[in-house]
């Protein structure tokens, strides 16, 4: 078989391989070589590479489906995160990116909804916690330690000293704090 001197000779085979356009001569009548048997093998690669991630994905549904506690929106949540990054992991060139991002912007909307509904239930259930129930523990907590040393002499030091410093860690929350381990 021939080679073509010019990539971009309009008689160069059109069939794909592992490292991109093949660079034979299109045979007679036909857009690909003979080596390509007439046929663009990116295709079936693609379809093939599709239908062993869908079988994955399926397994992975199957487990979700039968496991008591799976069943969540959290566990929801992190299924169409991985969907999300299978769609994008798929595409293999600039052309198949583009086409999957209708595709990507349906699941990130499903994400968006998905995350404020867990977000509004915990919140009904008492799950979440307010910075304002945040405070009047934190006051609790003060009134607790009052309670607690007085009658200690000198107390009225170490309480002050005390307060303050919960105080300061109160209003000093927020939610990009590592969580704190308890000793």
């Amino acid at each position: 078989m021939q080679r073509v001197t010019d990539l971009a000779d309009p008689h160069r085979c059109k069939g794909a391989n592992s490292i991109g356009q093949c660079d034979h001569v299109a045979a007679d009548g036909s857009d690909y070589c003979l080596a390509c048997n007439g046929v663009d093998r990116g295709p079936v690669r693609r379809m093939r590479k599709y239908l062993l991630a869908a079988a994955e994905d399926q397994k992975l549904l199957d487990r979700y489906a039968t496991d008591d506690e799976l069943k969540s929106l959290r566990e929801e949540i992190a299924l169409v995160r991985m969907m999300v990054q299978r769609t994008l992991t798929m595409a293999t060139s600039n052309v198949e990116a583009v086409n999957a991002y209708s595709k990507i912007n349906t699941l990130l909307l499903t994400l968006e909804r998905l995350m404020k509904t867990c977000h509004a239930l915990e919140q009904s259930l008492g799950q979440l916690v307010g910075k304002p129930a945040l405070l009047r523990l934190g006051q609790r907590l003060c009134q607790i330690v009052v309670d607690r040393l007085e009658g200690v002499p000198n107390y009225e030091q170490l309480v002050d000293v005390m307060i303050a410093d919960i105080d300061a860690a109160f209003h000093h929350l927020d939610n990009t704090d590592p969580a704190v381990e308890v000793e």
